[in-house]
């Protein structure tokens, strides 16, 4: 069970406040930056085009080809890819924000299973950073370390002892870091497991068996004032509260989660899309020393997404259905309102969303901006990257970074 002395506050943060001091806010450190792909202060551009130029600051063509998103920290832009026969050449590369220089390249050799499918890659999990080092993961379950300078710290070839984990479509789940520990999910019609560890030397703290299915949604990192350090894991078969310390499940919901989607936390909800969206509420136990409680707040059947997650302002849940936005209440699930988003090519990438307004990227690179308006969705933007886009993008200051399958690309005014 979850603990608390007083009470309990819940904090989203993948690895900015949790491992280091040294962090800038505009960093953007994992898969959808904090876990609600919410940048508030980010004035970025409504329109910018590829043809014209227009707003493009700069674009470069990345070695390898990756569809995981980018991390913005400090002044470089990092992202993975991958290449070769069968997709076996990994790379980690650094990129500078401020005009797109190549800054460093560290290949590496595939261990595990590189096979995906087409649309997927070996490079499909973002990686994720607490501001001090770089952790990426690959589908072939391969996990390195390289600090800021591209320095290599330590490596994992976390399917020499699980030969059996991998799928043909790919291992898609992103690692988080919290807590100083770096926490993957893993889980397929194989071996399938979850791992935690030590972000400093590499060691595996702890594993624990996960369902045999395919499931490729990742970790969500949740902190309570006193000090524990959990992630939400959520399958078909449930969701999870699991402390990153020791792997201990500190408390189970027989709620069916989405297999694609992950789950966001905006506090004090757990955001849990599936066949039906749960939120989970996690508050504070009445007197010191007692459990806290987490508990269903509601569940919705019309309030869920397809494919991507939920993006979560302060008091917004966001939705994104194809070529549909819906907006909802964070507090009941009520629908606040839909926006009709016309032609939109599949969408992979989960939204991001600034002072601006909600980015929704196309499969073929169109992206639309959605301005929420209060008691309606209006578009304000429709803008061409001209290259195919998977990966959320980041955001960091008043620009965004976009991962095209070949390419790098930065959008600002």
């Amino acid at each position: 069970m979850l603990r608390s002395r007083s009470s309990i506050c819940c904090v989203a943060v993948v690895a900015l406040a949790l491992n280091s001091g040294v962090v800038d806010a505009d960093d953007w450190l994992g898969f959808r930056g904090d876990g609600r792909s919410f940048a508030p202060e980010a004035k970025t551009p409504a329109e910018f085009d590829a043809e014209s130029g227009k707003n493009i600051a700069w674009r470069v063509a990345t070695t390898g080809r990756g569809i995981g998103g980018p991390l913005v920290i400090g002044d470089q832009v990092i992202v993975t890819g991958c290449g070769g026969e069968d997709e076996r050449d990994l790379y980690v590369e650094s990129y500078s924000v401020a005009d797109g220089t190549l800054q460093w390249s560290r290949p590496m050799r595939a261990t595990g299973r590189p096979f995906t499918h087409p649309t997927s890659s070996n490079a499909s999990p973002t990686p994720a950073s607490d501001g001090e080092r770089i952790f990426a993961l690959f589908s072939s379950c391969d996990l390195v370390c390289y600090d800021l300078q591209g320095h290599l710290v330590w490596y994992r070839a976390l399917a020499i002892d699980r030969p059996k984990t991998g799928n043909d479509i790919s291992m898609s789940s992103s690692p988080v870091v919290v807590g100083g520990v770096v926490v993957v999910q893993l889980e397929n019609q194989g071996d399938s497991f979850a791992a935690g560890i030590d972000a400093e030397s590499g060691e595996i703290l702890w594993s624990n068996a996960r369902n045999a299915s395919s499931n490729w949604s990742s970790p969500q990192p949740v902190q309570t004032e006193d000090g524990i350090t959990a992630v939400a894991m959520h399958n078909g078969r449930g969701v999870e509260l699991v402390d990153v310390k020791t792997g201990k499940v500190l408390k189970r919901f027989d709620v069916s989660g989405d297999g694609t989607a992950s789950s966001t936390f905006a506090s004090p909800y757990i955001i849990v899309p599936g066949q039906s969206t749960t939120a989970i509420r996690l508050s504070a136990a009445e007197t010191v020393g007692e459990d806290a409680v987490a508990t269903i707040q509601w569940q919705s059947n019309k309030l869920r997404p397809q494919r991507c997650s939920p993006v979560a302002s302060n008091d917004r849940i966001y939705m994104g259905r194809g070529s549909t936005l819906m907006a909802g209440s964070i507090s009941d699930g009520s629908i606040l309102w839909q926006a009709r988003l016309g032609k939109l090519s599949n969408v992979w990438a989960t939204p991001v969303m600034t002072a601006t307004g909600i980015y929704i990227v196309g499969s073929d690179g169109k992206v639309i901006v959605v301005e929420d308006q209060g008691d309606k969705g209006e578009v304000i933007g429709e803008s061409e990257l001209g290259e195919s886009v998977l990966a959320s993008p980041a955001v960091s200051g008043d620009a965004l970074y976009f991962r095209s399958e070949r390419g790098l690309i930065k959008v600002a005014g």
